[in-house]
């Protein structure tokens, strides 16, 4: 028997992996299957997301005059209508995984102490354990951080009606995507940043980032101190100002959460130390996804629990996290695979009209896109774009980055007209420009 703790993104892949490789697994969760993602993350951003999106577009094109009326937000209405994708999301990856052959244990409370599996104060025994406990919010230990009318991602369901003015503290993908969504929903909107919002950002995309956020009023270099109320939020303090507010939502990052897992090798953080093959300082104790810390992607989550049940089965192979491309929903996606530190020639210009910006191009709203290449081998060691849907492709020439593909190994390809990204141009002209060269 091996036992998986945690049926997120990691632990429901380790699962299904090692099932359908005729090996009796256990799953054992406490909610619902799919994890942060499904239910606190991405899901839940996309679902708010897409209602944002929808009414920033009729509020561009009645501006250009080619519609009329308004649209507004039903709020409570989305909240529970998301819930019931949310649960419907839950059940098919259920069903996928009972089909796989996994057994599912749900409710149950499970720990593992020196590599042993104890649930609900019972020892199972087990041949291998897999822990994919996941991480959970973050929260500033400051006064008042706690009050009614205080929320993270994981508690924002229960919020009862819109508030007229949130302060949303933190400066990262989830802060900015939470400060886009809730200002088209009406909501003045304050963010305050310990340092600059979104640093991880290139410098050419911060521009129609502050369009995306024209309506937020953005602070930097204001860390929180406290959040002012007795019972109700009233306001924040940060960088030495008082700021009034009726709701704080705290989007500052996560934590690994292992308090249930002792006698393995541990990071200040928490996070569980594995090695190439997943497994920890515990021989037969392997974990994955967000419980090993940073970077918290759902994509790498998986390919961390495919790594685990792979190691477990005797196939071992390593996850490359040098180079790991990741979105940032606004307005506009936001897509960067890095450099990972390798230098080169940069390339940028605006990108190009298609679905979803062709209206766009009369404010030059189309986003941007950058392409870094090695001027010796015509390798490409990272890109960034932004426009409608350059997550999707930037997960594929993502992974040709990995693979180390070149400029002139890639310029033949063929692409799908019309689209909104137009890295395949840059990647031709890129060329060109070292043939000249």
């Amino acid at each position: 028997m091996i036992i998986v703790i945690g049926g997120g993104p990691a632990g429901r892949m380790a699962a299904v992996r090692l099932a359908s490789a005729g090996r009796e697994v256990t799953l054992l969760e406490q909610r619902a299957l799919g994890g942060q993602c499904v239910h606190d993350g991405c899901m839940l951003v996309c679902g708010l997301n897409d209602v944002a999106r929808a009414i920033r577009n009729t509020e561009f094109l009645c501006g250009c005059g080619v519609a009329a009326g308004s649209v507004s937000v039903r709020y409570p209405e989305v909240m529970r209508s998301l819930e019931k994708v949310q649960a419907r999301l839950s059940e098919i990856l259920e069903r996928e995984t009972l089909e796989a052959g996994v057994k599912v244990e749900y409710g149950v409370t499970a720990e593992v102490r020196d590599g042993r599996v104890v649930v609900d104060g019972v020892v199972r025994e087990a041949e291998a354990v897999v822990v994919a406990c996941g991480a959970e919010m973050y929260v500033p230990d400051v006064p008042g951080a706690d009050l009614p009318g205080t929320y993270t991602a994981r508690t924002i369901r229960s919020m009862p009606a819109l508030p007229k003015r949130m302060a949303i503290i933190g400066g990262g993908i989830s802060a900015a995507e939470f400060a886009y969504i809730f200002s088209a929903f009406g909501v003045e909107v304050m963010l305050f940043a310990r340092h600059e919002l979104l640093s991880i950002l290139p410098e050419r995309m911060h521009k129609a980032v502050r369009r995306d956020l024209s309506s937020v009023k953005i602070y930097e270099h204001h860390a929180l101190e406290r959040v002012l109320g007795s019972d109700a939020v009233s306001g924040v303090v940060a960088g030495g100002e008082t700021f009034a507010c009726d709701a704080v939502l705290f989007a500052t990052g996560m934590r690994p959460s292992s308090p249930h897992v002792s006698g393995v090798q541990k990071g200040k953080d928490g996070s569980i130390i594995v090695n190439e093959r997943m497994e920890t300082s515990v021989p037969g104790v392997y974990a994955c996804g967000d419980v090993t810390g940073a970077p918290y992607f759902t994509p790498v989550s998986r390919l961390q629990g495919f790594a685990a049940a792979d190691a477990i089965l005797g196939n071992p192979r390593t996850v490359d996290l040098s180079r790991v491309p990741f979105t940032v929903v606004l307005g506009l996606d936001y897509t960067v695979c890095p450099t990972a530190g390798e230098t080169g020639m940069t390339f940028s210009s605006p990108n190009i009209a298609g679905p979803g910006s062709m209206w766009h191009v009369s404010d030059g709203s189309v986003g941007t896109m950058e392409l870094t290449v090695a001027p010796e081998s015509g390798k490409i060691v990272g890109f960034a774009s932004s426009g409608p849907g350059t997550g999707v492709v930037g997960t594929y020439l993502g992974y040709l980055v990995r693979k180390g593909v070149t400029v002139h190994e890639f310029s033949p390809m063929l692409e799908v007209h019309p689209i909104p990204d137009g890295l395949y141009s840059m990647i031709r002209f890129a060329e060109g420009h070292l043939e000249k060269k």
